[in-house]
């Protein structure tokens, strides 16, 4: 399943054009054949940040066993790589060394990694055996491969480069390296053998989609297909956005009687919180903590911040 597509960057730049044109074509390829699977998860150009730290993933498949990460790189005619791990590219008849791709998705992944124990323990089940394991996301894979335009050369100078292929191939070496590490899982003496459940897989989904953070670009047109949740923001929202249904009044606060509610603290009306989410069966609740109030929905992992009382 598509959750993410490519975003759409108008820019004069050639390279940056390039670089595009190679995203949606490994893009494309990953549509063609995930979209109508629900247990392998597709999210393309996903920006996440850590405080100063950013990680720009071309592509990110989440599947019952862990994470692929995917590096495309435009390439119209030849790169090689020498035994030392070494990158030069063929660029105007001349070539010219380059950063290592393999390297930069490894990163990647290790960004993730970090990310996703610092942002998305919460998703995983509470169950008995949870609690006694407490897994975190280093009992799963991570592993990346590097995709070259169709159009491209690789020249490997007989050194043995597994996970960098051309993007046309890259789909199958998912599904084989999947069934690798299903049959990898029947090791009951592995101590990286998780599972994730098919639900927590896309409340990890949904996480990431609700965290990405688009770089800065009043050209940039965002493409969502399957999974839109509001984004995670610490920021309480306008005062406007919540106003009493029969005065109109912007002052209100968060009470308890059955539930949670909003009162009017002018005319006294009381009006029941309902929260929206992705889909009509998603069943969000309120969550307080000291005078703020939260949107929790454990169908979709998100937690986000609607309200605060004054006192």
């Amino acid at each position: 399943m598509i959750i993410k597509y490519v975003d759409d960057k108008v820019s004069n730049d050639k390279f940056i054009k390039a670089g595009l044109k190679a995203e949606k074509q490994m893009g494309h390829y990953l549509e063609r054949s995930f979209s109508k699977l629900d247990d392998i998860l597709i999210l393309n150009d996903l920006r996440l940040q850590d405080g100063e730290d950013v990680a720009q993933i071309d592509h990110l498949v989440i599947y019952t066993y862990g994470f692929i990460i995917i590096e495309s790189k435009s390439v119209s005619t030849k790169v090689s790589v020498n035994e030392h791990g070494e990158w030069k590219r063929l660029y105007n008849k001349q070539e010219k060394g380059m950063p290592s791709p393999i390297q930069q998705a490894k990163r990647q992944a290790s960004f993730l990694k970090d990310f996703l124990n610092n942002k998305a323990l919460r998703v995983f089940r509470e169950n008995i055996l949870n609690k006694i394991q407490k897994p975190t996301y280093n009992n799963y894979k991570f592993d990346i491969l590097v995709a070259i335009s169709d159009s491209g050369i690789i020249e490997r100078d007989n050194t043995k480069l597994p996970e960098v292929l051309k993007a046309d191939t890259i789909p199958d070496t998912i599904i084989n390296l999947i069934a690798k590490r299903k049959i990898g899982s029947l090791n009951i003496f592995a101590t990286d053998n998780y599972g994730f459940h098919k639900d927590t897989i896309k409340k990890i989904a949904n996480l990431l989609l609700a965290l990405h953070k688009p770089k800065s670009n009043e050209n940039l047109v965002i493409d969502i297909k399957e999974i839109n949740p509001a984004t995670e923001e610490s920021s309480i929202p306008p005062s406007t956005e919540y106003s009493c249904s029969k005065c109109k009044s912007t002052n209100l606060e968060v009470a308890y009687g059955r539930n949670y509610y909003f009162k009017c603290l002018d005319c006294a009306y009381n009006m029941p919180i309902k929260h929206t989410c992705n889909t009509p069966t998603c069943k969000a609740k309120t969550k307080k903590r000291k005078l703020q109030f939260f949107k929790v929905c454990e169908a979709c992992g998100i937690e986000k911040l609607f309200w605060e009382n004054k006192s």
